[in-house]
């Protein structure tokens, strides 16, 4: 059992967080499609290890996108609340934070990132960790029915000039609703949710992740990622031209690959743990 406090940062009713620990130096941990509350097995022993030896408190945020609202939503919108949730934090204790993102959680992170550099509306994380950065659209391809569903969506975007329309429920294994422009943006290839697919060129990645440069990035990347394909993508060679990418000339991204990993690392909870806090002691917090 691990204790803490759940508490409102937004105005949306799924804005809500649970933090463990009381520190004023915070890690947000950030799920993906389909997650809520410990979203994977490491955070609750990374939560612990945090706590006892660093003096650092772990905020697991629920977003409008958890669960089954993630075929509604948005990166721009998990952005944004991303950015509600650091300001609720500050105003608390002028708090210093990193982000640990997890599959989807880690878009959401990168376009965190875009969004309050650009806009200089809260300080920057002092890192990021991606854990599982894959590709939805290359993941999806799998799927014998995209390439109709892709077809579908198009066509519902088109007939419902711009307004949103969603798609049959009879494309969603899961049985989420999902809108014809968030199926597009994983699905699609130039897709908003496209940013780790391992067939884009190098001025894409460096377009796409670029601002990252000057963040102290850790991409950790699971070796056998059940949703990468792996008879075409090679997952040690992506996750080091994502880092590559990420870094800039400051070089300040660095990729780590656990062999025989899957994609939430279940089996390799205590490498996971280690590995996050090896990063964060040498990149440590901007105080």
């Amino acid at each position: 059992m691990l204790s803490g406090s759940l508490f409102k940062y937004g105005p949306r009713s799924p804005n809500v967080a649970f933090k463990h620990g009381t520190h004023p130096r915070h890690v947000l941990v950030v799920g993906g499609l389909t997650d809520g509350l410990f979203a994977t097995r490491w955070v609750e022993p990374l939560s612990r290890a945090l706590e006892s030896e660093g003096g650092v408190s772990v905020v697991q945020v629920l977003l409008s996108s958890s669960h089954s609202g993630y075929g509604t939503s948005s990166l721009d919108q998990d952005a944004e609340e991303l950015e509600e949730l650091v300001r609720f934090l500050q105003a608390e204790a002028e708090a210093d934070y990193g982000i640990v993102g997890h599959s989807t959680g880690c878009q959401d992170a990168v376009r965190f990132c875009r969004r309050i550099l650009r806009a200089q509306s809260v300080p920057k994380p002092s890192f990021v960790i991606l854990q599982a950065p894959v590709s939805d659209r290359e993941s999806l391809a799998l799927t014998s029915q995209t390439t109709k569903n892709i077809d579908l969506a198009r066509e519902l975007m088109t007939k419902s000039q711009g307004e949103e329309v969603l798609m049959p429920l009879s494309t969603q294994e899961d049985g989420s609703p999902i809108t014809a422009r968030r199926y597009l943006s994983l699905a699609a290839k130039g897709g908003d949710d496209d940013m780790f697919s391992s067939d884009l060129k190098d001025a894409e990645l460096d377009t796409l992740l670029g601002h990252m440069a000057g963040i102290p990035t850790l991409v950790l990347q699971s070796g056998a990622d059940e949703y990468i394909p792996h008879v075409t993508v090679d997952a040690t060679s992506n996750a080091e031209r994502l880092a590559k990418a990420m870094g800039g000339e400051h070089d300040t991204a660095t990729a780590v690959t656990i062999d025989g990993g899957s994609h939430a690392l279940e089996d390799h909870i205590e490498v996971a743990v280690q590995t996050i806090q090896d990063f964060m002691r040498d990149v440590k917090f901007t105080n």
